[in-house]
């Protein structure tokens, strides 16, 4: 057994806090939604929960989660969290059941506690092929025990009833070690599905190559799905990531927002402080914008709705309110057109890419940079 699935290293901590952050947000807003009756969650490599130092794997994070959303929002909610956690190794679902039953972690109202230990190829079939029940909503995490096990079609066959999440964790780092040479037969049928041939073994770093697999599955998936990444360094050179797949722009929005509270920099990834850092350091950390700036301002070249400006942000992998701090620099320049749809004078600083204007199909809106040299 790996000393990383015993006591957890600190990039396994910031993955377990990154689906925290993002279910954290998933399941709130699904505990309130119209129309939405279940949620099923998988842990398909859930391991037994617990690590021998005491800090909680993802199925309890999982579990702890949807307990307190559920009991929160019971008075305003009929939806049911149904759980599902496997392990081809039935002693860590056993030692899982019995900390769970042991914290009182799950009440039959919540939903229903399901434990399978079945190869994952068999489970994911499965999952597949399950019927379709209206009204109901699915979180996928796989954190597999390698990488031999996954393919993009197996993603795109999860993602093909359109109400499900995928998050995938990959050891890319050691992926990324054998692209070069000695590569395995699961290595290059991977990279195969994954990666143009003259890609391949051309990876310049490992996060070149932890973004050429997120361009990859986006190329595989596009026009269907939204992919994006989440860094996780080790140590100096060594990357390892985690991959989400959604169906919903929705969904992906808040996946950027739970990346973005962790990198509040440059919303990529996470990196160990390998220098000494002051406790009391008053340092405010600024997102870098400059580069989606510059892409933002030749989009608005010519005059774009407050829908087409949030999905641009959204696909540009940045943040309605980094768009919105460019938005009004422009305008304190003197360089943005806004032109209300309802002929009303537009109220300064009021562009309107918010989620219920999306939602809705509402343009509000058109807008245009405009160089008049002042910026």
């Amino acid at each position: 057994m790996k000393d990383s699935q015993i006591n957890p290293y600190e990039h396994s901590d910031i993955k377990v806090k990154l689906l925290k952050l993002y279910l954290e947000k998933y399941i709130n807003i699904l505990a309130l939604a119209k129309g939405v009756t279940t949620v099923e969650v998988y842990d398909l490599f859930c391991g037994e929960g617990i690590y021998s130092n005491g800090k909680e794997g993802s199925p309890v994070i999982i579990l702890r989660l949807i307990k307190d959303i559920y009991y929160k929002a019971k008075k305003n909610s009929n939806v049911k969290f149904n759980c599902n956690f496997n392990d081809f190794n039935s002693e860590k679902t056993v030692k899982l059941s019995n900390y769970i039953s042991e914290k009182k972690m799950h009440y039959s109202e919540m939903g229903t506690l399901n434990y399978y230990n079945e190869d994952y190829q068999i489970l994911k079939d499965k999952i597949v092929k399950a019927h379709k029940v209206k009204g109901a909503k699915r979180f996928i995490f796989i954190d597999p025990y390698g990488y031999k096990n996954i393919s993009v079609g197996d993603i795109e066959g999860l993602l093909s009833d359109k109400n499900t999440e995928v998050l995938l964790f990959l050891p890319t780092q050691f992926m990324y070690r054998f692209e070069k040479k000695s590569t395995p037969e699961s290595l290059y049928n991977f990279l195969a599905e994954v990666m143009p041939e003259e890609e391949q073994g051309m990876s310049s770093s490992g996060v070149d190559f932890i973004h050429k697999l997120r361009d990859g599955f986006g190329n595989k998936l596009k026009g269907k799905h939204y992919v994006d990444s989440f860094i996780i360094t080790r140590n100096i050179n060594e990357f390892f990531a985690l991959y989400f797949f959604t169906s919903h722009l929705y969904g992906f929005e808040k996946f950027l927002e739970a990346k973005w509270s962790i990198d509040e920099e440059e919303g990529r990834g996470w990196s160990p402080k390998f220098e000494e850092v002051d406790l009391f350091s008053t340092i405010e950390v600024h997102a870098k914008t400059n580069k989606f700036e510059e892409n933002l301002i030749t989009f608005l070249s010519q005059l774009r709705s407050n829908i087409e400006i949030h999905h641009f942000t959204i696909e540009n992998r940045h943040l309605t309110t980094h768009t919105v701090q460019i938005l009004k620099k422009i305008q304190n320049s003197n360089n943005l057109i806004v032109n209300n749809t309802d002929r009303s004078k537009p109220r300064k600083g009021a562009f309107y890419i918010g989620w219920n204007e999306v939602k809705t199909k509402t343009v509000k809106c058109f807008i245009k940079y405009e160089n008049n040299g002042t910026i």
